[in-house]
């Protein structure tokens, strides 16, 4: 990823900082005093032991659940005690990834991915709209499946549909939950390096994708292409954050679970 834009020589722009935040869900502790900050052009991994953990805390982090304690802020917004009406306004600015992709069943491709700019622009330019929905499933490989419907569609293309349908609005701030899960591992490489990997030559110049976002990549466990791609890797093991780091610094040979990269601290 490219450095992280700047408002000034010393202070990073932040999409994301959360303190001390503690969720739990169903008898199972996800999040005990969790800390984390997320700034623009930053990739950061989020490696979970459960389904719940990984599809629960981004919903928590934009303010469509709550958490027991702690403060998020989000785009330099504290989400603690604003009204509904402004986390959805806060809620426009970041793009989200459902682990199911969450299209529409009723709409064609093109419309699930043109839908979040159509509505939040009152339909005051259609024409750009289209324009640029037609260049993201151009870069996306999906211009031969735009007018299906996602029922037609695998599980991995789904996923691309909705990635392009994420980055629709241009956000700067970006959150995949889970979204490795349900696919191969080479569908789930392809997916990472089309959102993460280098502008192919026929882009250059012209690369739709968001300028430097911040990124949080929620998953249920280990995956080759989350050591490629991500700046910072945070491991949390029973509610507790047990690494945050370059995830380089593993050593990866036969390991699966989040458990399985539980170090002494010395270590490191």
């Amino acid at each position: 990823m490219s450095s992280a834009n700047q408002t000034d020589a010393s202070k990073p722009e932040r999409v994301l900082r959360c303190s001390g935040l503690h969720v739990s869900h169903d008898g199972e502790l996800i999040l005990r005093g969790l800390d984390l900050e997320i700034i623009r052009g930053e990739v950061v991994a989020m490696v979970v032991e459960s389904e719940s953990a990984a599809r629960l805390i981004p919903r928590i982090l934009i303010g469509i659940e709550s958490a027991e304690a702690g403060e998020i802020e989000l785009n330099g917004n504290v989400l603690n005690g604003l009204s509904e009406t402004k986390k959805l306004q806060l809620r426009r600015e970041v793009g989200y990834l459902f682990h199911n992709s969450g299209l529409i069943s009723n709409l064609t491709v093109w419309y699930n991915v043109a839908l979040p700019a159509l509505y939040h622009t009152r339909f005051k330019d259609v024409q750009g709209v289209g324009e640029y929905v037609d260049v993201l499933l151009d870069r996306c490989g999906l211009t031969g499946s735009s007018r299906l419907r996602p029922a037609a569609l695998d599980e991995s293309t789904r996923k691309k549909v909705a990635l392009a349908r994420a980055w629709v609005m241009s956000p700067g701030f970006l959150i995949f939950e889970d979204p490795l899960m349900e696919i191969d591992t080479g569908s789930g490489s392809d997916l990472l390096n089309l959102a993460f990997g280098p502008v192919p030559d026929e882009w250059l110049d012209r690369d739709p994708r968001p300028s430097d976002p911040g990124v949080l990549i929620t998953s249920q466990g280990l995956h080759e292409g989350l050591f490629r791609y991500v700046d910072r890797m945070v491991i949390i093991s029973k509610g507790e954050n047990v690494f945050s780091g370059d995830p380089k610094e593993f050593d990866r040979r036969g390991k699966v679970y989040p458990g399985d990269l539980i170090m002494k601290r010395e270590a490191f």
